[in-house]
Order: C-alpha cells, then sequence, then structure tokens
C-alpha cells in the first residue's frame, strides 16, 4: 500500500504556496488530520486567512473543493486505522520458518534504523535530560498493547532512579494517578495506530495539571502530538496482520544507556542496591 499522504503532500508543495498559502499548510501540518476535518470557516480562522484562501489552496493540491479534500482526508484516516483483519489478506511469505523469520527480522531492523535516524538531536536531549532529572517523578503509560513497552522502560528506570511509576488504567484504579499530576511530573505516553480516545484524553488532562508530556509515537501525525513537549516517533511497520513494536523497545533501551549515562553515580550506586537486594532470589551471578 501507497504510505504517501495528504500531508506528504502539503510538506513538499509549501515551499512554492504563496505567504497565506503556506499558513493554511501549517496550521494542518501543526494538528493533522484534525485541522482539515474542521469547517472552512474554522480552518480559517485558526491560519489567519479567508475562507477562498482555504478554498484556492485545496485546489492547489489538486481536490476540486474543500470537500472533496475533506473526503479523501477521511478515506486516508479510514486506510491508516485499519486493523489486522484487514491486512489478513496479504500475500502469503515463501520459504522456511527460519528464512521467513530471518528476512522479517532483518526488514524490520533496517526500517527501526531509518526510524530512529529521522529523530531530531534535541528532541533526543530534552527526553534524556526529563529522563534523568531526580527533582521530576516519571510516569509511564500507554495503549492496549504499547503499555508493554512504556512498562518495559519504566521497570529499568526504576533500577536507575527514584520517582518511577507506572500504570494502565487512568480512567479506573488508576484515576488517583492523573488527578496527582502536578509541574513537577513528567508523563511517558505511549500511543501507536490505531490511536485510543483515552490517551488523548490522559494527555489533556496531563496539560491542564502542568505535567511535561514526553510522547512516544509511530506518527507525528498521532492526536496528541500537537500538544505534547516532546515527540520522539519510532515505526517499524510490517506487512503482516500484527504491526511491530520493535523500534518502542529499541528507542526503550537506547534510551536507558543515555540516562544511565546522565545520571552517572548515583545510578550506579542504586544498581548496586538493587543488586545487593536481589541476591537472594537470583540462581545465577550472570
Amino acid at each position: 500500500m501507497d504510505d504517501f499522504t495528504i500531508s506528504d503532500q502539503i510538506a513538499g508543495s509549501l515551499s512554492e504556496m504563496g505567504r497565506a498559502s503556506r499558513q493554511v499548510g501549517r496550521v494542518l501540518l501543526a494538528d493533522y488530520p484534525s485541522a482539515g476535518l474542521s469547517t472552512i470557516a474554522d480552518l480559517a480562522a485558526r491560519a489567519g486567512v479567508s475562507a477562498p484562501t482555504v478554498l484556492r489552496f485545496t485546489q492547489g493540491l489538486g481536490f476540486g473543493g474543500f470537500s472533496e479534500f475533506q473526503r479523501a482526508l477521511r478515506e486516508e484516516l479510514t486506510r491508516r486505522s485499519s486493523g489486522p483483519l484487514v491486512r489478513l489478506n496479504t500475500p502469503k511469505t515463501h520459504g522456511t520458518a527460519r528464512e521467513v523469520i530471518v528476512r522479517d527480522a532483518t526488514t524490520q531492523a533496517e526500517r527501526t534504523l531509518e526510524s530512529l535516524s529521522n529523530i531530531p538531536n534535541a528532541s533526543y536531549d530534552a527526553a534524556i535530560s526529563l529522563l534523568a532529572d531526580q527533582n521530576r517523578r516519571i510516569l509511564l503509560t500507554g495503549g492496549r498493547f504499547s503499555y508493554l513497552a512504556a512498562y518495559h522502560l519504566g521497570t529499568h528506570l526504576q533500577e536507575l532512579r527514584t520517582g518511577v511509576r507506572m500504570f494502565n488504567d487512568p480512567t479506573g484504579h488508576d484515576l488517583g494517578v492523573v488527578a496527582d499530576l502536578g509541574p513537577r511530573d513528567v508523563l511517558v505516553l505511549y500511543d501507536f495506530h490505531r490511536y485510543q480516545r483515552s490517551a488523548t484524553n490522559l494527555a489533556i488532562a496531563a496539560k491542564q495539571h502542568g505535567a511535561t508530556l514526553i510522547l512516544i509515537t509511530d506518527s507525528v501525525e498521532c492526536p496528541i502530538a500537537s500538544r505534547a513537549d516532546v515527540v520522539l516517533d519510532v515505526s517499524s511497520p510490517t506487512e503482516h496482520a500484527f504491526q511491530s513494536d520493535s523500534a518502542a523497545f529499541v528507542l526503550g533501551e537506547q534510551l536507558l544507556n543515555l540516562v544511565l549515562e546522565r545520571i552517572g553515580e548515583p545510578a550506579h550506586t542504586r544498581l548496586a542496591l538493587w543488586e545487593r537486594m536481589r541476591e537472594e532470589e537470583l540462581l545465577s551471578e550472570s
């Protein structure tokens, strides 16, 4: 399936647009695709232009008008929201189990590396500084599957520093965690395709409480991206029924190494204490 999106089309056309059209394009890219699904009057107001300018913008992209532009956006969302059932019809793989696994794993590794390399240095630096700041509390959670990556990162962070907590039911038994969010808290929120309404609501609540939000997602088009203080977008898409979370786990493991380095001696001391407390449980020294 072609991964070229309307946002790609807008981004590629910005340099050729006039000033007013560029304003429309930037508003759309900053809050994609939500801004494009509002009324033409709302979009025009946000961009500080007239409704006819928005109409000319969509026509410049090759659409017959604003309604056709919105229809294309909705169709794109439908395609991108397809779950495993839709992808069950992908062609069967060929070869032995080992050949298929190694071939697919190689492809996933290449896609993960490409994704990691596209994240700006400033985003990495900001995330590492926040995760290593022991004057802040770190809270981690995610969606139905991505919470596993959140727990993976959080479990290791607990070995390096104090004030780390994971939770997975923000509207139920973990509601108190959300109510207690404050300006000294950092919420690490994983939200991967297909994006969840509960994650958006949690992000809104976190910002209302003054917390800092680190979003780990698979696309800057994630509905939460415009609300986050730091966005780390990683993905390793597959052609199979179930999407891959490998990039999210690799990202977490690499962040841990740099957080350990940033904290320094206090993290080493905590690791030694952690090992001392666990030695009676462990069956091997290595």
